[in-house]
């Protein structure tokens, strides 16, 4: 009798004692090596969210799965940074990146909303660029010549891969919204991208002095397809291939790029990147980076009108990763500056995009647009 009373004491003194344990050990509560509440702490990958996105459930679980995604591949941690409104100044949003930088050296953000304020990088007419010089570059306003003008290029030590996420401004939120997502989810699935093994260029004679020998340099690393004032027939037939990537220069708007010396001979449109079959894009001219507005000259950013600029095809390409838009093959100096120079070899390796472009001396006068962790399966 003692021994049964003494066994149903311990019995109700164990059943007290579990029914005290704390919630967080049940295990709906546990996370696992990719959950980001986990990978944060010092992360490679930042991710800024908008004052306009920063609370959108939908876009969360978009991006934790790429984030997932991400780690999974290459083992990068990532941070989720939503900016609010009071928040919303390009040399404030600077200063939350270098911090985080100092804590951790940080590989690339992914800038994600068109309500960002952005820095300028020029405008002309209906013609705006930005400039993400401020955010790719350590040590503030040290780094970087700022003007009424905009940010000037100059040579530059590139220290964190910086890629746009901008929606077409004038759209309605739910289009915004979804392209935001659709893009992540191309991100995600599109971890493994062979390379073909060949690269397509157009290039206007009216440009290509300097350039041309730098772009034929690109057959080192791949089969080279090179076209000097190609026609719309030469961009038709081109459409029909895979690449592994895929250039044009000359003259440009952000709707497209005169890849001919003669007018209306060798239009590449904007469109044209609806149906390309490669996943980088270079698209190498002045305001290639940038889009249409309704207002002239007024040194400020203003928001884009139009979805018919280079920028804003990466939601609705269904091969692009990611694109380098602006003045891709700049030279001149006695040390290579170029994106072409200096980044593209590396990333044709198998580096991330990203890690291909720190360290790099570059102009600067170019802007990502796209998943900076984009690498090719080597």
């Amino acid at each position: 009798m003692t021994h049964t009373l003494s066994r149903i004491i311990l019995t109700l003194m164990a059943l007290l004692f579990v029914s005290q344990l704390p919630f967080f050990s049940t295990h709906a509560q546990e996370t696992t090596p990719n959950d980001p509440i986990v990978t944060e702490e010092h992360p490679d990958l930042l991710i800024i969210l908008s004052p306009q996105y920063e609370k959108d459930t939908d876009i969360h679980i978009a991006i934790d799965s790429y984030i997932t995604a991400v780690s999974n591949d290459l083992g990068w941690t990532s941070r989720i940074i939503p900016i609010h409104e009071d928040e919303n100044n390009y040399q404030q949003i600077d200063n939350i990146i270098e911090t985080t930088y100092n804590n951790h050296p940080v590989k690339a953000c992914i800038m994600v909303g068109e309500d960002l304020n952005t820095a300028l990088g020029g405008d002309c007419d209906y013609l705006e660029q930005p400039s993400t010089l401020p955010w790719s570059t350590l040590g503030g306003t040290t780094t970087y010549e700022l003007t009424e003008q905009g940010i000037i290029c100059k040579p530059t030590t590139l220290n964190i891969c910086i890629s746009l996420l901008y929606p077409t401004h004038d759209l309605s939120y739910e289009q915004k919204k979804s392209s935001i997502i659709s893009a992540f989810h191309k991100f995600t699935i599109q971890r493994h991208t062979t390379n073909p093994n060949s690269i397509q260029v157009f290039e206007s004679s009216d440009l290509n002095a300097n350039s041309k020998a730098i772009y034929q340099k690109l057959s080192d690393h791949g089969t080279l397809s090179y076209t000097e004032d190609a026609t719309g027939s030469d961009i038709s037939a081109s459409l029909t291939e895979p690449y592994t990537a895929y250039f044009v220069h000359g003259h440009s708007t952000p709707a497209g790029t005169d890849v001919n010396a003669q007018k209306n001979i060798g239009w590449f449109t904007v469109e044209n990147l609806d149906t390309l079959q490669t996943p980088f894009f270079g698209a190498d001219g002045c305001y290639a980076g940038g889009w249409w507005s309704n207002q002239q000259d007024n040194n400020k950013l203003d928001s884009s009108i139009d979805g018919s600029w280079y920028g804003s095809k990466i939601f609705t390409s269904t091969h692009i990763q990611v694109m380098a838009l602006g003045l891709l093959s700049q030279n001149g100096f006695s040390t290579p500056v170029s994106f072409l120079e200096n980044v593209v070899p590396e990333l044709l390796t198998g580096k991330t995009l990203a890690e291909a472009m720190i360290g790099d001396i570059c102009i600067g006068d170019f802007i990502v647009v796209g998943d900076p962790t984009f690498h090719f399966t080597i």
